[in-house]
């Protein structure tokens, strides 16, 4: 239950964010009385024209820019609003005198009538993707590389009866794409079906249960024109010194490369390789790299090791 509830914050950060880049706030600079629990460390709720707005959920805390020691908190408040709470410490040292503290109610982002999404869903298959982001917690770019690797071996294998007769071995074991995985071919760790090498690379071999041949999918170099600048905010974010700004600017570039992977073909994004399981050891190899040994698909270790057996055969 509380791995759920983190995912649906983060997922409303997220479209938070979204909406703050898209200039969807209503700016008040207002300074007010904030209750604040020193021990869990958030607001608890804030007096506003002589209303007090109780605090539920606080979505995301941030570095301020005012001064070293500010902290900003973007909170939801129980009348269903989400608000940028600004907390400006003037003094260098912030334990020195509470008279220092000051707070300000900076902006309201803008409700919606309903959900920003992103031009995305183009099909069907596109259509998952947001189930995919519900299951995994946020929507980033290694998510739309798991489900265009997903629905490409699909294509590639059609013989398949159901998507539980393949299993997915892929070389990373921290990707977001391996949620895409489990969540659209259902091939987890727990029944055996996705398997994972520790390389730190996009490469993704999807093969049969039955018949020991399938694909093998290896991402191919991607530029997204924004290097500098998405490593420079991503520093911060992963760092835990990025104002609300560099977060809502760093969600951009991140609905920007989904967009852009959105948009491009798999045959764009991966290199395709067919693959066949060794007979006798059942390693997968590129088909290029299979020896026929009567009617049986070896690798070249294994064939050389059946040569050098028959050899030290002794006929009397």
């Amino acid at each position: 239950m509380a791995f759920l509830f983190w995912g649906e914050i983060m997922l409303e950060m997220e479209h938070e964010l979204r909406a703050i880049s898209n200039g969807q706030a209503e700016w008040i600079q207002q300074t007010v009385h904030v209750d604040y629990d020193n021990n869990s460390q958030r607001p608890l709720g804030f007096s506003s024209n002589g209303r007090y707005n109780k605090v539920i959920k606080l979505l995301g805390t941030f570095k301020g820019d005012l001064s070293p020691n500010d902290l900003t908190y973007l909170v939801k408040t129980l009348d269903g609003n989400t608000y940028h709470l600004y907390l400006h410490l003037s003094d260098s040292d912030p334990l020195l005198a509470p008279s220092h503290i000051r707070w300000t109610l900076d902006f309201r982002v803008l409700k919606r009538r309903e959900a920003i999404v992103l031009p995305l869903w183009k099909s069907l298959a596109h259509m998952r993707l947001e189930g995919v982001a519900d299951f995994h917690g946020d929507l980033c770019p290694e998510l739309v590389l798991g489900c265009k690797a997903c629905h490409m071996a699909l294509e590639l294998l059609p013989g398949l009866n159901t998507s539980r007769d393949i299993m997915v071995i892929a070389e990373n074991n921290s990707s977001p794409a391996l949620d895409a995985i489990q969540f659209v071919l259902g091939c987890t760790m727990g029944n055996r079906r996705l398997r994972t090498i520790d390389n730190n690379r996009h490469i993704y071999l999807f093969v049969t249960n039955i018949g020991g041949y399938g694909v093998k999918l290896s991402l191919k170099e991607i530029c997204f024109n924004d290097e500098d600048q998405f490593n420079k905010f991503e520093r911060k974010v992963v760092g835990g010194c990025a104002t609300l700004n560099d977060a809502a600017s760093y969600q951009k570039l991140l609905d920007d490369r989904v967009t852009k992977l959105m948009d491009m073909d798999g045959e764009e994004m991966f290199a395709v390789e067919n693959v066949r399981k060794c007979f006798v050891c059942n390693i997968f190899l590129a088909e290029s790299l299979v020896h026929e040994n009567n009617g049986f698909p070896m690798c070249a270790v294994c064939q050389s090791n059946m040569i050098g057996n028959s050899s030290d055969i002794v006929y009397h």
